[in-house]
């Protein structure tokens, strides 16, 4: 399952790509734009920092932006930023044996949908819901 964590990571790299290039944003503007808690931006502004997407400037003219283009952010990987790997069923990722793995008729069906899954969460980046999706969500 994609936490809550996850999609507000997405939102805080959308709102700071909607953003012309180069413009620092504050975490509390982020926060008020996108109606997100205000502590819990703070916390995913660190992870994105860590990763080398976003960096910040202290004092009166500071603020946070994004260090990277995002057509380069794709939501697989932001999402395994926060989560770790994305999977629709433990029994594709399990290191025990399941006594059904040899005659499950389900386990192809959910390696099929993770392929899918994974597939558009790599196509769309972080530019596209930038430039497409309304400012709303």
């Amino acid at each position: 399952m994609i936490t809550k964590k996850a999609e507000y990571a997405i939102i805080i790299l959308t709102e700071l790509a909607s953003h012309p290039q180069g413009t620092v944003v504050t975490s509390k503007e982020i926060a008020r734009s996108r109606a997100l808690p205000p502590n819990l931006v703070v916390q995913l502004l660190a992870v994105l920092k860590e990763e080398g997407w976003t960096g910040g400037t202290r004092g009166p003219s500071g603020g946070i932006k994004l260090l990277v283009d995002p057509s380069e952010i794709n939501l697989r990987q932001v999402i395994e930023i926060i989560d770790g790997p994305i999977g629709i069923t433990r029994c594709l990722f399990s290191d025990t044996p399941c006594q059904n793995k040899t005659h499950c008729s389900l386990r192809g069906v959910w390696a099929r949908a993770q392929n899918n899954m994974l597939s558009v969460l790599e196509e769309v980046t972080i530019r596209d819901l930038a430039e497409k999706a309304p400012r709303d969500c």
